[in-house]
C-alpha cells in the first residue's frame, strides 16, 4: 500500500498538501531550511532514529506548494477542505519511495513549525517514521495582513531503499517485524513467521515472529494505525476481523479488533481506497452474495461505515493496486476464463465507467493466492505475490497496465501456509 499521513489543525495550523509551479529555489543550506531540518533531526536522535537527508528534487515540490499556498492566501482563496491535490504531490517526488508523508504548517518560525509538527500525533508519525530517509523542504512568509508574517512551510518526507541501504541502522531500535516487501506465513500449527525479502530470489529464510493464530482464513500486512511501523490484519475463520499493531522494535502488541464478528464470508483486501483518507481502508467481497463492499477506517482502529460498491463479485478473486500509475487503487480480478481484469477507481471511491482492460489473458486459474507485494524487489516498486496450486511462489513486477517478467521465489510447500503480504 502506497503508505502516506495527512491531518489539519487550524491557525498554527499543521496540514498536508503540494502542487507544481515555483519560482524560488530553497537549498539545505538556506537558514529556514536548514532549522526545519536539524530540528526535525534532533527529535529523530532522541527517538532512538536516524537521520533524515535532504533531496532537492523534493524540496523543489515543496517549494512550489508553499508558493501556491501563500498565493491561495494573498487572493483569500485558500480553503482548507481543498487544500490537497490528487496524489498528495507523491506524483511529483522522485519516484521509487516505499513510505511516503507531507507535512504542511502555518507558523512564526522554524521551532514553531516543528514543534507543531511533533504536538500533531499524526505529523509527528510521520517525522518520526523509521521508514523515512529522505526530507525535502519548503517554505514563503506571508505578506497578508491577516496572517501576520508567518510562514507556510511545506516538508515531503519518504522512504527510499537507495538511500535507507547509506544510513546507518537507528541507534535505538530493533527492527520492526515487518518491512515492505516482507511476506507474513502462518503456518498449520498457528506460528507466524516473516519471510524477509530476498530481492526476488529463493525465500528460503524466515523468522519466527508469535503464536496463536490457529484458526486463521487470511492475513495481510499493513500499516493500519498509520504511525509508520507495519501491521498484521487478520481475519479468523471464527467470523472476526483484527488488527496486530507491529511494534518499532519488533514483534506485535496484543490484537485489536476491527469487527468483532461477521466476517467469516468475506474475502478482505486492505488498501488505500480513496486518496483522502488518512488510514487504510478496506475492500470485502461477500463470497456468498457477491457484493463488493468498501469499509472506511475512521481512526485506525475499528471499521466504520461501509458503502455497495455493487454485486457481480462472487465467482471473482480480486486484490488492489495501482495497475495505471495514476496514483489511485485500482482493483485486478482474477476472472473464472483465468484472465485478470482492471477496474479503475477514480480514486475518491468509485469505479471508472468504462470498458474493462484485461492486463493477462489466461492461465491465472492455477493461482490460488493473490496480492499486492510492495518493494519485494527492493526498489520501492509495486508487485504482485501469487501462489500457484503445487504451492510454488511468484513475484510479477507491476508495469503501466501491465505485469513484467516474473521470478520464482518460492519452489513447493507454499501451499500448506497462509500468506499475506
Amino acid at each position: 500500500m502506497k503508505p502516506f499521513i495527512a491531518a489539519v489543525l487550524l491557525l498554527a495550523l499543521a496540514f498536508a498538501g503540494l502542487s507544481p509551479a515555483s519560482a524560488a529555489t530553497r537549498t539545505a543550506t538556506d537558514p529556514f531550511v536548514a532549522e526545519v531540518l536539524r530540528l526535525t533531526n534532533l527529535y529523530r536522535a532522541q527517538n532512538g532514529l536516524s537521520k533524515v537527508v535532504w533531496n532537492q528534487n523534493a524540496g523543489n515540490v515543496a517549494q512550489q506548494w508553499s508558493e501556491e499556498l501563500n498565493t491561495r492566501i494573498n487572493k483569500n482563496k485558500l480553503d482548507m477542505e481543498k487544500i490537497h491535490r490528487s496524489g498528495y504531490g507523491s506524483k511529483e517526488i522522485p519516484r521509487g519511495f516505499d513510505w511516503y508523508t507531507e507535512n504542511i504548517a502555518i507558523n512564526h518560525s522554524a521551532r514553531d513549525v516543528v514543534d507543531w509538527w511533533m504536538d500533531s500525533p499524526a505529523h509527528r508519525a510521520g517525522l518520526l517514521s523509521p521508514n523515512a530517509t529522505d526530507i525535502g523542504i519548503g517554505y514563503m512568509k506571508t505578506t497578508h495582513k491577516d496572517w501576520y508574517g508567518m510562514s507556510v512551510a511545506v516538508a515531503n518526507i519518504a522512504g527510499y531503499a537507495s538511500t535507507r541501504a547509506k544510513l546507518p541502522p537507528h541507534p535505538g531500535m530493533i527492527r520492526a517485524s515487518f518491512q515492505h516487501g516482507d511476506i507474513a506465513a502462518v503456518d498449520s500449527g498457528g506460528n507466524l513467521y516473516v519471510y524477509d525479502s530476498a530481492k526476488g530470489h529463493d525465500l528460503y529464510k524466515r523468522r519466527y515472529i508469535a503464536n496463536g493464530f490457529k484458526g486463521v482464513a487470511q492475513v495481510e500486512v499493513a500499516d493500519w494505525n498509520a504511525d509508520g511501523v507495519l501491521d498484521l490484519v487478520v481475519r479468523w475463520k471464527s467470523g472476526k476481523l483484527t488488527a496486530h499493531f507491529g511494534k518499532a522494535t519488533g514483534g506485535l502488541q496484543k490484537a485489536a479488533t476491527i469487527g468483532s464478528s461477521g466476517w467469516g464470508n468475506y474475502d478482505v483486501t486492505v488498501t488505500a481506497w480513496k486518496q483522502a483518507d488518512t488510514y487504510p481502508t478496506l475492500l470485502a467481497r461477500n463470497t456468498v452474495t457477491g457484493r463488493l463492499y468498501h469499509y472506511a477506517n475512521p481512526a485506525g482502529l475499528k471499521h466504520g461505515s461501509r458503502t455497495d460498491l455493487g454485486k457481480g463479485w462472487k465467482s471473482l478473486s480480486i486484490f488492489s493496486a495501482d495497475i495505471d500509475g495514476d496514483a489511485k487503487m485500482d482493483v485486478v480480478a482474477k476472472t473464472t476464463t483465468g484472465q485478470l481484469k482492471l477496474y479503475r477507481s477514480n480514486g475518491a471511491g468509485k469505479f471508472v465507467s468504462e470498458s474493462r482492460k484485461i492486463i493477462a489473458p489466461s492461465g491465472w486459474n492455477t493461482m490460488k493466492h493473490l496480492s499486492m507485494i510492495q518493494n519485494h524487489l527492493g526498489d520501492g516498486k509495486t508487485g504482485l505475490l501469487a501462489r500457484d496450486s503445487r504451492g510454488n511462489l511468484y513475484h510479477y513486477p507491476i508495469l503501466a497496465n501491465k505485469l513484467g517478467k516474473r521470478a520464482v521465489i518460492g519452489v513447493g510447500g507454499w501451499e500448506t501456509l497462509t500468506i499475506g503480504s
